[in-house]
């Protein structure tokens, strides 16, 4: 009993040393196991708003490649009118001169 009361006045900083290492160490490896769930989430949720952002800027995308072909149509047709416009002004022009 004396050698094992001498064993833990000599060497007992010690294990409690070691105790609180092993114990820290044990904590740590919980932390970072939900740290990673935790990333992993977030990760997850990251994905699927980049997802959706992709999909808003393809719909952004189409939107405005379907304005410009209008606005080219509708610029053609007025170009096409203001040159018939022109035509007519030019004909009654030449009858007035006669």
């Amino acid at each position: 009993m004396e050698e094992i009361v001498k064993l833990i006045f000599n060497y007992g900083g010690t294990v409690v040393l070691a105790a609180l290492f092993v114990y820290m160490f044990i904590s740590d490896r919980k932390e970072l196991k939900e740290e990673k769930k935790n990333n992993t989430k977030v990760l997850s949720e990251l994905s699927t708003s980049n997802n959706n952002i992709a999909e808003s800027l393809n719909l952004l995308k189409t939107s405005i490649d379907i304005n410009t072909t209008e606005y080219k149509q509708h610029d053609e047709r007025a170009i096409t009118q203001f040159s018939s416009i022109e035509n007519h002004l030019t004909k009654i022009e030449e009858k007035l001169n006669r």
